[in-house]
Formats: C-alpha cells, structure tokens, sequence
C-alpha cells in the first residue's frame, strides 16, 4: 500500500512537471529582435548598406517596377523634381508619381558621379546621372542633377527626399 501510494504521488510530480513544462509550449513566444547598431559604431556596414540602397533604386527605375521603387522611400517622402515643381509629392501622392514613370517602358537611367556625405543615421548623395528614353526611334539622353537624402529606419536606408533637375 506504502508502495502504491509512492508511485501515485511520484505519478503525480511527473504529471505536473510535464504539465508546467508544456504550457510554455501553448503560450505565443516572442522573438526579441535587436535594433540595428548605430552608423557611428565600429563594425556596421552602413555605407555598404547606403551603396546597396542606390543600386536598389536603379534597379528598380530601369525595371519599371512602381511598387519595388516605392519600397524604397519612407512614408511621407517628398519628391520635388522637375517634373513634379508645382506641387511636391509626398505621402499618399507619391503612388502617382510611380504609377506615372511605369507608363515609360524605354526610360533608364545611370549614375554619372556622385558626392556621399553621412550624417549618422542621415545620408545625402548628390551628383549627376542620366536618363535615356526612346522618342520616336531615337534614344533621348536627359543629363540630371540629382539630390536624394536617405533616413536609416529599422536598418534600412530609404528615400525621405528626392529631387531632380535637368542639368544646364
């Protein structure tokens, strides 16, 4: 009887440490993602990050791919490029101007040269690129002077100003 009595209880400790340990398993687990590391502190790769992030936005352009291009601004980026000078797109607008470019299937363009100035978690890239687009059968090269400000948000570099105009 001792016996059986001893077995029951031990049946019980097993049970309930199964029990204690399972209901971990019922419950949702959280993953504790770490912010990114500063610009500033040693071993980031922020400006490989900013280079990969214009590539991107080539990338993207010579595609004609409006929503892989609008991944790549900040939510209330504003555009004020030429095109665009009597009223600067920004936030819900900035769908237009990307829906606008897709409807020119020839237009490309390339990074002439460029200056990068980092200012932490900030970054502008100035210079000058081209844009080719056939008209007409004939390639049409658009010299541009450039200026695109860049935010890193949650590791990311995207586009929070953007302005173009054609060079003199």
């Amino acid at each position: 009887m001792i016996h059986r009595f001893l077995t029951q209880a031990a049946l019980a400790g097993v049970a309930a440490l199964l029990l204690t340990s399972l209901s971990g398993c019922a419950g949702t687990r959280t993953v504790v993602v770490s912010a990114p590391r500063p610009c500033e502190q040693a071993g980031t790769d922020c400006m490989a990050d900013l280079m990969q992030a214009l590539q991107a936005w080539q990338e993207a352009y010579n595609l004609r791919d409006p929503v892989q291009l609008r991944r790549l601004y900040a939510p209330g980026a504003l555009i004020t490029d030429d095109e665009y000078s009597a009223v600067p797109l920004g936030g819900s607008a900035l769908p237009e101007f990307f829906d606008e470019m897709a409807k020119r299937p020839t237009a490309r363009m390339r990074w002439v040269i460029g200056n990068l100035k980092m200012f932490g978690e900030t970054a502008v890239r100035s210079g000058e690129c081209e844009f080719d687009e056939q008209v007409d059968g004939q390639v049409v090269t658009r010299p541009v002077r450039y200026s695109l400000a860049y935010q890193r948000i949650d590791g990311h570099w995207l586009i929070v100003l953007q302005h173009l105009t054609l060079r003199p």
